[in-house]
C-alpha cells in the first residue's frame, strides 16, 4: 500500500511538471504570436527593393560569423546571381560564445585556448558558409577583435594603441589569429577604424549591410558606430565616393524579435512597432524558396551555435529580408536636437536606461547636452555616457566622452591621437532623471564644425547597454541648406 501512494505520488509530480511545461509552451507561443501580430498591424506596408546588381559593389559588414547569415544570406545570392560584386567583413571570430560551446561542444572552456579554439571553428565555419552562398573566398575579410569587446574598443580608454584592450576570455591583446586582415592586429578603437577603412578602400561600395543601430548587442551596435565613423572619416579626408554610399542597417537582436520565435517560412519578417516609425525607412527584399532553402541549410551549418539555430536562429528563415536605410541628422547651430527612446524601458536596461537627449551646438563652437534618464536616476554602479566624435584640421579622429553617475559627472575624457586628458565639465540636476552637461569642448580648429558623430549609451557596472543613440551629425549655419541624403 504505502508503495502505491509512493507511486500515486510519483505520478502526481511527473503529471505536474509535464502541466507547467505545457503550460509555459504555450504561453511563450502565444505570446510570440501576438508580439509578431501586433508589429505587423503597427508596421506600414514596407516598400519592395530589389537586390544589386551589376556595376554594384556590396560591402556586408558583420560583428560575428552568422549575423551576415542571418541578416544577407538571400541578399547575398540575389546580388551574386544579378552580377553584383559582393564583400563580406567579419570584425570577430566570435570567440566569447560560452553558451554554444557549452552546448555545442558538449564541454565547458577552463582556458583561454578553449575560447581561441571555438574562434577558429567559428572563422572556419564561416568561410564554408559563404563558399556555399557563392561567395570567392577573397571577398571575405575577418578582423579577428575580441568577441564582446568591440564596445570596449569604441569607448576612448581603449581607442589608442597605447591602451590595449585584454580580451578577458582569450587573454590576448592581440589578435591570436592567422587569418586576419591585419597579422596580430592590436586590440584597441583605432585599429578598428584603420581596418575597416581599409576593406573601404579597397572594396569602394556604392551600398553597405551592417547590423542595425539599436540591435541590443552591444557588439551589434559598436560594429554600426564603427563602421559609419569610418565612412565618415572618409569623407572628411576628402574620398568623396564615401559620401554617397547607401547604408542599410539589418536586425538580429531585439526582444521578441523575429516574431513569432519559430521556424516560419511562410510568414514575413516585420521589424519591431518600435523601430518602425514614420521617421524609419524601413524595406523588404522577397526571397524565393530556393533563397530560402539555401539560408535554412547555410544556418545549420553553424554547428557551433547549438542550440541557439533551432531556438532563434531558423526564426530568420522567412520569405523576406528587412533592412533600414540608414540617414545623417541635421541640426542647425544654436538649435536644439532631440532623440527619444521611447523603448529603453523593454530592453532590461536597468538603472543605465536613457529615455531622451537633447543636444544644442552654440555658435562659440561647444555643446550643452540634456538628458532625461529613468526614474529613479542612475545608482552608483550604473552610469550614462555621452560619446561625441569629430576631426581636426588634419581630418584626425578627436573624441569627447563624458559619463555621468548619479546625476554627477563621474570622468570627462578627451582623447585624441596622442593624449588622454581629463575635462571640468560639470552636470548640473535639473530635476528627477533630468541632468543639464553644459561646455562640452568639440574639436580644436575647426571652422566651422559642420560633421560629428554622437552616440549615447548606458552601463551597469561594466556591461554597456542598447544606446539611445547612433547618429552621424551634419551641421548647419544659418544659411545652409539641409543635406539631400
Amino acid at each position: 500500500m504505502a508503495k502505491f501512494r509512493k507511486w500515486l505520488r510519483l505520478r502526481r509530480l511527473v503529471f505536474i511538471l509535464t502541466l507547467t511545461v505545457v503550460i509555459i509552451g504555450a504561453y511563450t507561443w502565444l505570446i510570440s504570436n501576438l508580439a509578431w501580430r501586433a508589429d505587423l498591424r503597427a508596421t506600414r506596408s514596407l516598400e519592395e527593393i530589389s537586390s544589386p546588381g551589376p556595376g554594384d559593389r556590396v560591402l556586408i559588414v558583420a560583428p560575428h560569423p552568422d549575423d551576415e547569415t542571418l541578416g544577407c544570406a538571400g541578399l547575398v545570392q540575389q546580388a551574386l546571381a544579378r552580377g553584383a560584386e559582393v564583400h563580406v567583413v567579419t570584425l570577430t571570430n566570435g570567440d566569447a560564445a560560452e553558451l554554444s560551446l557549452i552546448f555545442g561542444e558538449r564541454e565547458l572552456p577552463w582556458n583561454p585556448s578553449g575560447f581561441i579554439a571555438l574562434g577558429r571553428k567559428r572563422q572556419a565555419e564561416s568561410m564554408r558558409v559563404l563558399r556555399g552562398l557563392g561567395l570567392p573566398e577573397t571577398r571575405a575579410y575577418y578582423l579577428g577583435f575580441p568577441n564582446n569587446g568591440l564596445t570596449a574598443l569604441w569607448r576612448p580608454e581603449h581607442w589608442p594603441y597605447s591602451h590595449l584592450y585584454r580580451s578577458p576570455r582569450t587573454a590576448v591583446t592581440l589578435s591570436p589569429y592567422a587569418h586576419t586582415l591585419t597579422p596580430h592586429a592590436p586590440y584597441c578603437g583605432q585599429q578598428v577604424l584603420s581596418d575597416l577603412m581599409a576593406v573601404l578602400q579597397q572594396v569602394r561600395p556604392n551600398v553597405v549591410f551592417v547590423t542595425h543601430p539599436q540591435d541590443i548587442h552591444p557588439d551589434h551596435w559598436a560594429t554600426c558606430c564603427f563602421l559609419r565613423y569610418a565612412l565618415e572619416t572618409i569623407a572628411i579626408r576628402g574620398g568623396d565616393w564615401a559620401e554617397r554610399v547607401n547604408v542599410y542597417g539589418y536586425l538580429v537582436h531585439w526582444p521578441q524579435y523575429p516574431a513569432p520565435r519559430r521556424v516560419a517560412p511562410k510568414l514575413g519578417i516585420v521589424p519591431p512597432a518600435e523601430l518602425a516609425g514614420q521617421s524609419r525607412m524601413w524595406v523588404r527584399l522577397p526571397l524565393s524558396r530556393t533563397e530560402e532553402q539555401r539560408k535554412l541549410r547555410a544556418i545549420r551549418a553553424y554547428h557551433s551555435q547549438e542550440p541557439a539555430i533551432d531556438r532563434l536562429m531558423l526564426a530568420f528563415v522567412r520569405r523576406d529580408e528587412v533592412f533600414e536605410l540608414l540617414s545623417k541628422t541635421t541640426m542647425r547651430v544654436g538649435a536644439w536636437q532631440t532623440w527619444r527612446d521611447e523603448a529603453s524601458h523593454r530592453r532590461g536596461l536597468g538603472g543605465a536606461e536613457v529615455r531622451e537627449l537633447r543636444l544644442e551646438v552654440t555658435p562659440a563652437g561647444v555643446m550643452r547636452a540634456m538628458l532625461v534618464t529613468s526614474s529613479p536616476p542612475l545608482v552608483r554602479e550604473a552610469y550614462i555616457a555621452v560619446d561625441v566624435r569629430g576631426w581636426d584640421r588634419h581630418a584626425s579622429p578627436v573624441i569627447t566622452t563624458v559619463y555621468i553617475r548619479a546625476g554627477d559627472v563621474a570622468n570627462a575624457i578627451r582623447l585624441n591621437a596622442t593624449e588622454v586628458p581629463s575635462l571640468a565639465v560639470v552636470a548640473r540636476r535639473l530635476g528627477p532623471g533630468c541632468l543639464e552637461i553644459a561646455q562640452i569642448p568639440l574639436p580644436r580648429d575647426a571652422e566651422p564644425w559642420h560633421d560629428f558623430f554622437v552616440t549615447c549609451w548606458g552601463s551597469v557596472r561594466d556591461r554597456a547597454t542598447d544606446p539611445a543613440v547612433v547618429a552621424p551629425v551634419q551641421l548647419l549655419r544659418p544659411g545652409d541648406n539641409a543635406a539631400s541624403q
